[in-house]
């Protein structure tokens, strides 16, 4: 197992990296998850991290390549104000199952529990390998799945809420 280390991002992190990650993440895991077309017609610059560099951890190798990202914050949905929401965490393919995930989730929800006392993160309706990993963290489902609907089909989320 290769030694990685959790840091948060600065301004001079290397978004393109980061963006990478993204793009690579999305390819692997939601490859039967989503529509293919959707998933064709992104790229690494289809994602901003450095606009959340602020709250933002990176799982780093020791050769200081990234290989996983995890965003937080404020919640987005107003039905959730005063909540903190877990944006996204990834994990490239050939490092995950090796504790990378958690050890991001760790950092994250340690921070959002200086801020927020409940938490929420939208996940794949179908995504079940995920939901099982939040479920670990203490989130808990709910009845709520939001639906965008885009021109290559609609993606379903389900709501997963963290409370104290």
């Amino acid at each position: 197992m290769v030694s990685i280390r959790i840091v948060k991002a600065t301004p001079k992190t290397d978004f393109t990296a980061v963006s990478r990650v993204y793009y690579d993440t999305w390819q692997s895991a939601y490859r039967h998850l989503i529509p293919a077309d959707f998933l064709k017609q992104l790229t690494p610059l289809s994602w901003h991290p450095e606009k959340r560099w602020q709250n933002t951890f990176l799982a780093i190798t020791g050769s200081e390549d990234v290989v996983g990202v995890c965003s937080f914050g404020r919640a987005r949905m107003a039905d959730y104000a005063g909540w903190g929401e877990l944006y996204s965490l990834y994990v490239l393919p050939q490092f995950q199952r090796q504790h990378v995930g958690s050890q991001l989730m760790d950092q994250a929800l340690k921070r959002l529990s200086q801020t927020y006392a409940n938490n929420y993160v939208r996940v794949l309706h179908n995504n079940l390998a995920a939901q099982k990993f939040y479920l670990r963290f203490g989130f808990k489902e709910t009845d709520t799945v939001l639906e965008d609907v885009t021109r290559f089909g609609t993606i379903r989320e389900l709501m997963m809420i963290r409370e104290r």
